[in-house]
């Protein structure tokens, strides 16, 4: 098992899978439990209107715990499967995103659905385990951060090249 630097906050890949399940249970609910709120928030205020607090928090939660399902449901299959088999590769992935896309169809009653997203999200799971082998990026890890002239970091700096010097010149 690798050691966790503990100033630096856990990610997912820090350890195998089928080690500190809780942690990456955490790492990975961190981001979803605002983001599937803010979805519910956004569907109960713009979209659907519903009557009254009880149907505005049933809407609510129809919204929100699903997104907060498929989440924790990756996260348990697939390490529960690498602990089992006691191997830390692609189908663990492929079977926690093939249980996690099938929970839509379950949530959704239409199988037709269930079984395609979980297909596409086994799928994207293998791709993702590839990079995480392989050390791939899908954006450059070391971007560059600026400084407003308001005090917040909030430009990221995602040029593939660097800026040319200023005395530069074309050589003629």
């Amino acid at each position: 098992m690798a050691s966790v630097n503990p100033t630096k906050p856990y990610k997912y890949l820090d350890t195998p899978d089928g080690y500190d399940v809780d942690k990456k249970l955490w790492s990975v609910l961190k981001p979803t439990i605002p983001l599937a709120g803010l979805a519910g928030l956004s569907d109960v205020l713009l979209v659907s209107h519903p009557k009254g607090v009880y149907n505005s928090a049933v809407r609510f939660a129809g919204v929100t715990l699903p997104i907060v399902g498929v989440a924790s449901t990756f996260v348990l299959v697939t390490n529960g499967l690498a602990s089992f088999r006691e191997k830390d590769d692609h189908l663990n992935w492929f079977v926690g995103g093939f249980a996690a896309g099938s929970l839509i169809g379950a949530v959704t009653k239409n199988k037709f659905l269930g079984f395609n997203m979980g297909m596409a999200f086994g799928i994207f799971g293998l791709i993702r385990k590839e990079m995480a082998i392989h050390g791939w990026t899908i954006t450059n890890p070391n971007y560059h951060i600026k400084q407003t002239n308001i005090g917040t970091n909030v430009l990221l700096d995602f040029s593939i090249t660097d800026e040319r010097p200023g005395n530069w010149t074309t050589g003629k």
